[in-house]
């Protein structure tokens, strides 16, 4: 119950969050268009590759052990932040020398050093979240994260309505997260005790456990970054564009990522505590929701591609075909998020690392020489992006296959398995109704039957069961409450 309750607070605020992403996304396009928009995405994912070296996979250890231990964040989190002001320094330089050989306009390069600074903070800040997320205290952390998150769509407001350069749009990024740094301490200050000591015996002890996490870590963060970086060395600075329009939308469905390791890793944690069989059940029950709540959102996406594109106008129409390649990565990241966990918290978390490092890191860089200049020859303008795209998706679905082979017979059960098939079902079904019957129809209108369609399709086959939703809201709306206990019968008079 205190799970629901921390996901709703944390939902609730990301509601907010991503409604202001929402306008962002379609602004940036439609203000700087197709090449500058390819501009802003490769600055911030380039400095963004170069700091994943600071995240030190103290994330996934923080929820793993401060979950139980909350008193142990203290031990560790004061060295680990001057160990990683000082990476910072040294990263800076190293990105100021690199951007010194390359031919970019100076405006590229301020663009790119004001994200390097503001990246240094993200990874600090999700740190200091964890924290939170660990101990089961998110209420200050929600309004933050809408504080901040205000203070970012509004800067950048600013700058596109003031008509300021390039650089000037990677501003409100760090202003928001150097307020966030501030709010966020001082909560985990108050809720954990949180101090800033120096120990670097127990720091030491702290990263060598971490090690498969930061490997993890690393490797995962290179996705949609790594990508972006080759699309702009490969292609052009247009195709980052059409790839970041479609990843403006695209991402908009991971606003269930942050409520999704927040709430329910510290509970596999507890979970996994107790015994590996509740763990299983807890990670079954995790991916069943997982295909009920992203599948719907996914065939969204698909269907509705040339309407989402169209919204950021008619420059962007060659953002079609990526965005509707990237629309299943929404389900396979989640349901691979949910089999790491399970591998993590059995004492798996070297295959997670193993399987996460050869993916990104080997299979993404290759999957991109090889489709990236073969569909933009074959495709024209959007074709370096599709092919990114492309590349991306199949190294999920290889991720995908590696992670439930190693849980074997844990991750499915006949109620799963029964689940996947009637949704799959009613997905094709639509999909194949899409290019016939309602082919003809106004593009909002058939999107509109389609959804309905969808809803009685999973209703009907029995893919979604009403009363188990209910179940949960029911256990929301007690906020944590004990259920009332039954009135007692009434005495019966004995019969005479």
């Amino acid at each position: 119950m205190g799970a629901v309750r921390n996901g709703l607070q944390l939902g609730g605020s990301l509601l907010v969050t991503y409604a202001i992403a929402m306008g962002v996304r379609f602004l940036l396009p439609a203000h700087l268009g197709p090449e500058n928009l390819g501009r802003f995405n490769w600055g911030d994912s380039f400095s963004a590759v170069f700091f994943l070296a600071t995240q030190f996979g103290l994330e996934m250890y923080i929820r793993k052990e401060v979950a139980r231990r909350p008193t142990h964040a203290s031990d560790f989190f004061g060295t680990t932040m001057l160990l990683r002001l000082g990476l910072t320094g040294v990263l800076v330089g190293v990105l100021a020398l690199v951007m010194h050989y390359r031919e970019d306009p100076p405006e590229v390069r301020h663009l790119v050093y004001v994200f390097a600074v503001a990246q240094a903070l993200i990874i600090i800040n999700a740190s200091v979240a964890a924290l939170l997320h660990a101990k089961g205290k998110v209420a200050g952390l929600s309004v933050s994260n809408i504080v901040t998150k205000l203070v970012w769509g509004g800067g950048l407001l600013a700058v596109c309505v003031a008509g300021l350069a390039l650089p000037w749009l990677a501003v409100p990024l760090l202003v928001s997260e150097a307020v966030k740094l501030a709010v966020g301490w001082r909560l985990a200050h108050q809720h954990l005790g949180l101090t800033f000591k120096v120990d670097m015996t127990a720091t030491w002890k702290v990263l060598k456990a971490s090690l498969p996490f930061f490997i993890t870590g690393a490797a995962l963060g290179a996705n949609g970054r790594l990508d972006v970086m080759i699309l702009g060395m490969l292609a052009t600075h247009e195709e980052v564009g059409f790839y970041g329009a479609a990843w403006n939308i695209a991402g908009l469905t991971f606003f269930l990522n942050p409520v999704y390791t927040w709430v329910l890793m510290p509970l596999a944690s507890r979970a996994a505590a107790r015994s590996e069989e509740e763990l299983t059940r807890l990670t079954r029950r995790a991916l069943e929701g997982t295909l009920v709540v992203t599948v719907p959102l996914m065939m969204l996406i698909v269907l509705g591609a040339p309407l989402w594109v169209g919204l950021m106008g008619g420059e962007f129409g060659a953002s079609t075909l990526p965005l509707r390649l990237m629309s299943p990565l929404f389900v396979l990241a989640f349901i691979t998020m949910t089999a790491g966990l399970w591998l993590t918290m059995t004492n798996r978390e070297w295959w997670v690392t193993i399987t996460s490092v050869v993916g990104s890191l080997l299979l993404i860089p290759a999957l991109n020489v090889l489709l990236i200049p073969l569909m933009h020859s074959a495709l024209g303008p959007g074709g370096g992006a599709s092919g990114t795209a492309l590349s991306i998706l199949l190294m999920e679905v290889c991720v995908t296959i590696s992670l439930f082979a190693r849980m074997g017979r844990a991750a499915f059960d006949a109620r799963l398995l029964a689940l996947a098939g009637k949704t799959a079902a009613v997905c094709l079904a639509i999909a194949a109704l899409d290019v016939t019957v309602f082919a003809p129809l106004n593009p909002w209108v058939r999107l509109g039957i389609e959804a309905v369609l969808y809803v009685v399709g999973v209703l009907a086959t029995g893919a979604v069961r009403p009363g188990e939703v209910l179940q949960v809201v029911r256990v929301a709306r007690r906020r944590g409450n004990p259920e009332p206990e039954a009135a007692a019968p009434a005495a019966v008079a004995p019969t005479l």
